[in-house]
């Protein structure tokens, strides 16, 4: 409470951004940790033996078990050549990608808030500082040179922000950059998986 008083309203704003970055990252931890993390990176050798036998329902049955991401897109494939009885590869190919453009905006839901948040707080700390600088510049105009604590406030205020903005920012930046890779890797794995799938239809 202390460092937030000495840092002025603005401490305020940056703790309320901290609060959203720990919203926003803690939520796609454990969306990655509960549904991506049993992802497929190739298609699995259980469900090419039941496509090979022709049990296109119970390899539907085999992914209702996994609800990663690159589950639910070859899952929609065996669903819509199953129910709707389409055997076109063309088509089986566009319900694909549609089922996958689906599965992106589950993926990246809240990024925008986290990338926000990194990009944002060092602004708001940079404004911290320039309106500490400010109030310090003030004193010296009002006071002179001669009473060192009113120029100290105002300079530590602006070094509590910058402070505080970095803080938030800086780990926030970190973890952003590792939940873009993950969400790159498991679009690669859909790719992946669904080209494997389609060929197997091929031949």
């Amino acid at each position: 409470m202390d460092i937030l008083k000495a840092g002025g309203v603005l401490m305020y704003v940056i703790l309320f951004f901290g609060v959203l970055g720990l919203y926003a990252i803690l939520e796609r931890f454990f969306y990655f940790m509960l549904r991506e993390r049993n992802n497929y990176s190739k298609l699995p050798s259980e469900v090419k033996l039941l496509l090979n036998k022709g049990e296109v329902k119970e390899a539907i049955v085999f992914f209702n078990t996994n609800k990663s991401s690159t589950s639910n897109v070859l899952k929609e494939i065996l669903v819509y050549g199953y129910k709707e009885n389409k055997e076109s590869l063309s088509s089986l190919e566009e319900k694909g990608k549609e089922k996958a453009i689906e599965q992106i905006k589950h993926l990246e839901r809240n990024m925008w808030l986290i990338s926000m948040v990194a990009h944002t707080s060092p602004l708001i700390g940079l404004l911290g500082t320039v309106t500490g600088m400010i109030k310090a510049f003030q004193s010296i105009s009002i006071h002179g040179t001669g009473d060192a604590g009113i120029l100290a406030l105002g300079i530590s205020e602006a070094l509590y922000t910058t402070a505080g903005g970095l803080m938030v920012a800086i780990p926030c930046m970190i973890i952003y950059n590792y939940f873009n890779k993950k969400i790159d890797l498991i679009i690669s794995d859909i790719e992946k998986t669904c080209t494997e799938l389609l060929n197997s239809f091929r031949d």
